[in-house]
């Protein structure tokens, strides 16, 4: 099954109302156990930790790469990825990753899935940290 395939039927899955579309792209905030199943599709996803280094010790999800948000070469760091990747951005309380979000918008990332809640959910709810 193609990329585009899987992408509508999670949007279907999901429906429409947690999903923004932007230019071209989807950007789309997920509760913990749609974090869950969109790990658990086969989507090439790339999963940014956003959180601190020292947070990122402490535990991370599986695969996760670590671009701290608050760093000052935050915009730098993610200048680096490639715009037409998929990406899960997740933090501690869903806070920094909404920011997150929005700056990788303004750079013309065009598929986004925010985590709304943190780690810890993330964890009781069944993903798998590292």
């Amino acid at each position: 099954m193609n990329y585009a395939v899987k992408l509508i039927a999670f949007v279907l899955l999901f429906g429409f109302s947690s999903c923004r579309q932007g230019t071209g792209g989807t950007n789309v905030n997920l509760n913990a156990t749609e974090v869950k199943q969109l790990l658990a599709s086969e989507q090439d996803i790339i999963v940014l930790d956003v959180r601190t280094p020292y947070e990122f010790q402490d535990g991370h999800l599986e695969g996760a790469v670590n671009i701290d948000y608050t760093s000052p070469d935050f915009e730098q760091e993610i200048a680096k990825l490639d715009t037409a990747a998929t990406y899960l951005l997740y933090c501690k309380s869903g806070n920094r990753s909404s920011r997150a979000t929005a700056v990788m918008q303004s750079h013309n990332f065009s598929n986004i899935y925010n985590a709304t809640v943190g780690f810890d959910a993330l964890q009781a709810a069944g993903v798998q940290p590292k």
